[in-house]
């Protein structure tokens, strides 16, 4: 095994850890930073494979456009207290 095929297999387990951490955090912006890393690093693995397009779409909208709008929801959004 070379070295680019190590590389492939941590930044596809990296991959894997951010999406649990995403769905996992209970904080919901620490939850969108480790999907919108997650994203990013996605991206450069379907560059990597021969997808160009796919890699752009995929850090255009998933890890730009969709992390602003987390953001932006969690920015307007008032915390609650649970009701016990």
């Amino acid at each position: 095994m070379d070295a680019i095929q190590v590389i492939d297999w941590v930044a596809l387990g990296l991959v894997l850890l951010l999406a649990v951490l995403a769905i996992h955090l209970r904080d919901l912006l620490k939850g969108a930073v480790a999907l919108a890393l997650m994203s990013a690093i996605l991206s450069a693995v379907f560059y990597r494979l021969g997808a160009p397009w796919a890699a752009m779409f995929e850090l255009s909208v998933c890890a730009g456009f969709i992390t602003v709008l987390f953001l932006a929801v969690i920015a307007l959004t008032e915390a609650r207290e649970p009701n016990d």
